[in-house]
């Protein structure tokens, strides 16, 4: 009996590390929105090499004559003294405080910049009427992690000690890798007591860099972010992911998520982050955090920068404003 009982651990063991390759690509041609087919045939194949990797930061750090103009928010930089530079952007409202965000940028963690996502930026200040601080953390790899979560850490400490917000009214949020960090936020200023943080906003979150999953399987056209810009993007993203670490790296390993902010999750069915998304949705549910998980038909990993006209992703991007809006207020 013993040994059966062995044998079965072991094959449900392996069973269920291997479920993940018995799925196959798939076609997003077929697949994709309606609204989004056409302009998915006039995206090009991306491969991430040293070279690429160059162009693509240039490309996303915001070209300064070429960044969305409104006379309705205020853009300013500061500099903290560690010398991280915080971009901030306050609504012209007149009023003496605001609530605040933290917002942490795309990228894989290994590109981008607040400039590059200004647009959407300005959108979110102005709809949520909020104050918005988005630090141009530094990037891996010759800035290993965790220098990119100390980074944010800094930034979201600084805010409530030199911005004009409501401290009762302070959320996390991002994009992509930028929820990923957002994510580790809420947790590591639970874990240290800093700035109590009431509200998360994770839009197509990266939240566990250490395992495999379905949907990493089924996404692996280059045309969107996919598994094998992903495996080439963790080559760049060396660092100490050891001891409490990992769940800070990877937000859905962490193993008490009791206590965090309400949060906010959208994810795509064609999205490669999909399942890890659902997975810590459903995680935080079960520590009793409330939750309110959307998981778009047809939609790919950040859709909104991809095709930002397309009237899906305009709603997509009008909700999620919408929800940190009714949120902060």
């Amino acid at each position: 009996m013993k040994y059966f009982l062995m044998v079965a651990i072991f094959l449900a063991f392996t069973a269920c590390a291997s479920s993940a390759e018995t799925f196959t690509e798939w076609n997003l041609n077929d697949m994709i929105h309606p609204e989004l087919k056409e302009g998915l045939m006039k995206v090009p194949y991306f491969e991430l090499t040293p070279e690429t990797l160059v162009t693509l930061r240039e490309v996303l750090a915001g070209n300064p004559e070429m960044l969305p103009k409104d006379d309705s928010v205020d853009i300013r930089n500061e500099t903290l003294t560690s010398g991280l530079r915080v971009r901030v952007y306050t609504p012209k409202t007149g009023s003496k405080e605001y609530p605040g965000l933290l917002w942490l940028h795309s990228g894989g963690h290994i590109a981008g910049s607040p400039e590059a996502e200004e647009w959407l930026l300005l959108k979110i200040a102005k709809g949520a009427g909020c104050i918005i601080a988005a630090p141009d953390y530094r990037l891996a790899p010759e800035n290993p992690c965790p220098a990119d979560l100390e980074d944010c850490y800094n930034a979201l400490c600084w805010i409530p000690e030199n911005l004009p917000i409501r401290k009762d009214r302070l959320a996390v949020g991002g994009c992509s890798a930028g929820a990923s960090l957002a994510a580790a936020m809420a947790q590591i200023s639970r874990d240290k007591n800093g700035p109590s943080i009431f509200f998360q906003l994770l839009v197509y979150p990266q939240v566990d860099f250490l395992n495999d999953y379905p949907s990493h399987h089924q996404i692996n056209d280059s045309r969107v972010w996919c598994r094998s810009l992903h495996m080439a993007a963790l080559k760049y993203y060396p660092g100490d992911y050891s001891g409490d670490l990992s769940a800070y790296v990877s937000p859905v390993l962490a193993e008490d998520l009791s206590g965090l902010p309400p949060a906010y999750i959208v994810t795509g069915t064609l999205d490669i982050f999909r399942d890890e998304a659902i997975t810590y949705a459903q995680k935080l549910m079960q520590a009793g955090v409330p939750v309110e998980l959307h998981v778009m038909p047809g939609i790919v990993h950040a859709c909104e920068f991809l095709f930002p006209n397309a009237p899906v992703c305009v709603k997509i991007v009008n909700e999620y404003i919408n929800a940190l809006k009714e949120a902060l207020n």
